[in-house]
């Protein structure tokens, strides 16, 4: 029975954070945009919170901060324009480090200071395609735009593993 108040529903608080960085107007710099929009099409689960980054800096501190599984979406440095690349673990601080064009996210810095801050992701997993220019136009290179469904694909794959994993862990006697 309810006495006239609204109602509210609550929205529970986000297992995977999916943020896309990159310029869209300094061409394949916006790979990590285009990726989150393919994803975020595919990914209707109310457990994933999509995050455009664009060509922000320390405000995404915060972002960081509060993921517990954190997949980012960027272009990645490589030989081979088009290529498909997901980095875990290690790898990442290596591809973090790459600046590829005067744009980007100094994401590296971000996680520098959520570990000197003690909250950092639980997981943290890398999606990308190499770019082949980062120069002042609009859209996608051809070489990069056959790459995104690959890509897209790769990223839905990451976000449905830890959400399987998220369920699996709470439906244990000791997982919560």
């Amino acid at each position: 029975m309810t006495d006239g108040a609204p109602t509210t529903q609550v929205r529970p608080s986000p297992v995977v954070t999916v943020l896309g960085v990159g310029n869209p107007i300094m061409g394949d710099d916006g790979i990590g945009l285009e990726l989150l929009a393919g994803v975020e099409a595919q990914c209707v689960d109310t457990r994933v919170e999509f995050v455009d980054g664009g060509t922000g800096g320390m405000e995404l501190l915060p972002v960081v901060q509060d993921a517990t599984y954190l997949l980012i979406l960027d272009a990645v440095a490589g030989d081979t324009p088009g290529q498909v690349v997901e980095l875990t673990g290690d790898q990442i601080p290596r591809l973090l480090a790459t600046k590829l064009s005067p744009h980007q996210v100094g994401l590296l810095d971000i996680f520098a200071a959520a570990r000197l801050l003690g909250r950092e992701p639980q997981t943290v997993a890398v999606v990308g395609v190499v770019p082949e220019t980062v120069d002042l136009q609009l859209g996608l290179t051809p070489a990069v735009e056959a790459a995104m469904p690959e890509a897209t694909r790769i990223a839905v794959e990451v976000v449905n593993g830890w959400l399987a994993e998220d369920a699996t862990a709470k439906n244990t006697c000791c997982g919560g």
